[in-house]
């Protein structure tokens, strides 16, 4: 016959592993979250190419919960955020979308759509460069608020 293990304190450990998990998807995770972002948004503003202020203006941090899962974005709703990040392909764009660039800098629309027709455009990676930058500070933070939720 086996001999018989009486287990002390397994009801209490696993509470305890539940009130961590879902400390983890709490207010101070959140919170880390949070400021984690704003780092890396303050950071891509500083590194955003200016023109009128447009895009610097419209960079945000968003926190978004999918699931079990929560998520820190940055990121700008201006249409040509993207091609400004990861650069485009050689294509003829609209006119009418460069007008005001052109006349801005002392050349017209159609000079501008030619060249971009033939070069595309250079990738600026103010993002992907913000959020390199501020990575070791982000896993430092975010591992900071784990550790004082798994060791409360």
């Amino acid at each position: 016959m086996p001999p018989v293990v009486d287990v002390k304190g397994l009801v209490e450990t696993q509470r305890k592993l539940e009130q961590t998990i879902a400390d983890l998807r709490g207010d101070a995770f959140l919170q880390g979250m949070r400021d984690a972002t704003l780092m890396v948004s303050r950071s891509a503003k500083e590194r955003a190419p200016v023109d009128t202020g447009r895009l610097r203006a419209t960079i945000t941090p968003e926190i978004r919960r999918e699931g079990n899962t929560t998520l820190g974005v940055v990121g700008s709703n201006v249409k040509y955020a993207a091609a400004v990040e990861l650069g485009s392909k050689p294509h003829f764009p609209p006119l009418a979308a460069l007008e005001n660039w052109a006349r801005r800098h002392g050349t017209t629309a159609y000079v501008v759509a030619r060249a971009i027709a033939r070069r595309g455009t250079k990738a600026k990676r103010f993002l992907q460069g913000a959020f390199d930058e501020n990575k070791d500070a982000i896993v430092r933070k975010l591992g900071d608020v784990v550790g004082r939720i798994v060791n409360k």
